[in-house]
């Protein structure tokens, strides 16, 4: 006897639910910390200092950190086998933060002179930062030509007060060349609006704000670039070793690119005339 096409529909949508409730859970791979104590202080996690207060480096989008230094941080902590553990640390406590076990690494867009200076050991840098200039494109779809310092200097030119940029400005074209904004956005906002002709700011940040400014884009680098580093204690050679082998690695296959791609966008690879001692 044949079921009826009812009782058929019936069995195929209990086949079904079967075969579901049969396939295999899938589950994440186990982490194998390639470290451990004393080489860090806590077995199995990684204490990355950052600065969440400075985007697109570190900061927070609805309660959730975000950034280049918490992209680098994780994907660190996770070739090295070990759970990602953020703490907010000001690039002014980097050494303390260190030397006290409150952190193991640190990042906080720190250049590596800086570091040096601060007495802790760098392990490599994971991006290259600078003074740039951001300018309107003359016609959609163009491209903006390359400022120079002496362009400029015939220029309305906004920077937020305070800024390293705005001080190297202000230094090179004399006190009261630059018109400050409480805010790069404010900034941009301006030469949006053509209350100014170029902005000075850093390039990476720069690049980062200007992604919601169509129209605006990156039109030069003026001074020296300095690559960022990565921070550890003074005496951690292993757990050095262990970051730099890391970050070689991250560089070789892309990793580093496709982060500061994520950030910045086709911001171009700013020139670094020397590079600074401890890398």
């Amino acid at each position: 006897m044949k079921p009826s096409r009812a009782v058929a529909a019936l069995l195929v949508v209990v086949l079904a639910f079967g075969l579901i409730g049969c396939e295999p859970k899938t589950e994440e791979p186990e982490l194998v910390p390639v470290v451990e104590p004393p080489v860090i202080g806590d077995a199995g996690v990684l204490k990355v200092g950052v600065d969440l207060s400075y985007p697109p480096f570190a900061g927070t989008d609805d309660g959730v950190n975000a950034g280049i230094d918490i992209d680098v941080a994780a994907a660190i902590a996770e070739r090295l086998g070990l759970r990602l553990e953020v703490v907010d640390v000001k690039p002014s406590g980097m050494a303390s933060a260190l030397g006290d076990g409150t952190v193991d690494v640190m990042l906080g867009a720190v250049p590596i002179t800086d570091a040096v200076l601060a007495d802790v050991t760098t392990a490599g840098s994971y991006i290259v930062d600078g003074p740039a200039f951001f300018a309107t494109t003359p016609a959609e779809g163009s491209e903006v030509a390359t400022l120079t310092i002496e362009q400029v200097a015939s220029l309305r030119v906004g920077a937020q007060t305070g800024s390293a940029a705005f001080w190297a400005l202000e230094a090179e074209l004399g006190e009261g060349a630059v018109t400050g904004f409480d805010t790069l956005k404010g900034a941009f906002d301006a030469l949006k609006a053509g209350d100014v002709d170029v902005i000075a700011s850093g390039a990476v940040i720069g690049a980062y704000i200007a992604r919601d400014y169509p129209g605006i884009a990156f039109a030069g680098q003026f001074g020296d670039a300095q690559p960022l580093g990565i921070a550890v204690r003074k005496d951690a050679a292993e757990l050095e070793a262990a970051v730099r082998g890391t970050l070689d690695a991250m560089a070789a296959d892309g990793v580093l690119q496709t982060i500061r791609r994520k950030w910045v966008g086709d911001l171009p690879q700013l020139t670094v005339s020397q590079t600074p001692a401890g890398d």
